[in-house]
């Protein structure tokens, strides 16, 4: 991957990531402003929500500022897939349970009914999956990665482990 190509993934990733922050601020900050006060554990999302969206801010804002490692891709990516990924559980285990309690004989076409008829969860899905893509092929190939990155050991230490 060249240098053009890996910059345009940055940007690509961090415009998706920023953008499913602030959907899932706008989402949980005014539920969760409801629900802590009165103690409320009923809707377990704003609780997840809120923290997990700053927690994404402040990854996009180490890529734009020069970060560029592994993990900090890695992290990211998760977060988006975990949105995407409690977003189909969520509505498969109607709205909150942990074991689906309803039949659903197409989970598939049950979630894309879901996103169908929210187009704000439509645009936080795409943009989640658009930002996964992009870091995980960053991931992969980013070449301003350190050479180290990885698991191998560095130079110096190969070189002081051969004397």
């Amino acid at each position: 991957m060249d240098d053009r190509t890996a910059s345009v993934l940055r940007v690509l990733a961090v415009q998706a990531a920023l953008v499913s922050a602030a959907i899932h601020l706008i989402e949980g900050l005014p539920r969760l402003l409801v629900y802590l006060p009165i103690g409320s554990f009923a809707d377990p999302r704003p609780y997840l929500f809120v923290p997990s969206a700053l927690l994404l801010v402040g990854l996009a804002t180490l890529i734009v500022r020069g970060a560029r490692h592994r993990r900090l891709y890695s992290l990211t990516a998760g977060i988006l897939l975990a949105y995407s990924a409690g977003y189909a559980w969520w509505h498969l285990t109607d709205h909150g349970g942990l074991v689906p309690s309803h039949e659903v004989t197409n989970p598939v076409g049950e979630v894309l009914a879901h996103l169908a008829s929210d187009p704000i969860a439509l645009v936080a899905f795409v943009a989640q999956g658009v930002g996964a893509a992009c870091l995980l092929a960053l991931f992969v190939a980013d070449p301003d990665l350190p050479a180290n990155a990885g698991d191998a050991p560095d130079a110096a230490t190969a070189a002081a482990g051969d004397e």
